[in-house]
């Protein structure tokens, strides 16, 4: 049997060293996924903020809307790239912990999302020189082919 193969634009990522994600950096779709996962994880902070104040004073609470939180954001990151992703990356390391002033889980989205933007600027630029290739290609074929009719 023969094949037929093309370019689908899906590579493959180590994330820190450790998990190996594919994707397509100019897939639209996938960037509206994640920033539907992004929004996801705001309305997960923001729940937790409302009970964490509610609780006030009871740290055992506190603590409870922060472990209940941190498992519901790591059951959406892993939806998205895949089961035991956040077990594979993170560790044990809570998904809101800070660094460098985001959560840990959004520096990663957040670098994902960069590397897309660039990747997307960069296909569309080279978008139009493929496509005049082609253009050329087989306008060529299509005058040649009705000059013989003609």
């Amino acid at each position: 049997m023969e094949e037929l193969n093309f370019a689908l634009g899906v590579k493959e990522f180590k994330v820190n060293g450790g998990r190996t994600i594919r994707f397509n950096p100019a897939d639209e779709g996938f960037l509206e996924t994640l920033y539907g996962l992004l929004a996801k994880l705001d309305d997960l902070l923001a729940e937790r903020q409302k009970k964490t104040e509610k609780a006030g004073e009871d740290w055992a609470k506190r603590f409870e809307y922060a472990r209940s939180c941190d498992e519901r954001m790591r059951k959406a990151v892993d939806e998205t790239f895949g089961e035991g992703f956040c077990a594979d990356v993170f560790g044990s390391l809570r998904l809101s912990a800070a660094a460098d002033g985001l959560s840990v889980v959004e520096n990663f989205i957040w670098s994902v999302v960069d590397l897309m933007d660039e990747d997307i600027k960069a296909n569309l630029a080279r978008r139009s020189e493929r496509v005049r290739y082609y253009t050329d290609k087989y306008k060529n074929r299509r005058t040649a082919a009705n000059e013989t009719v003609s």
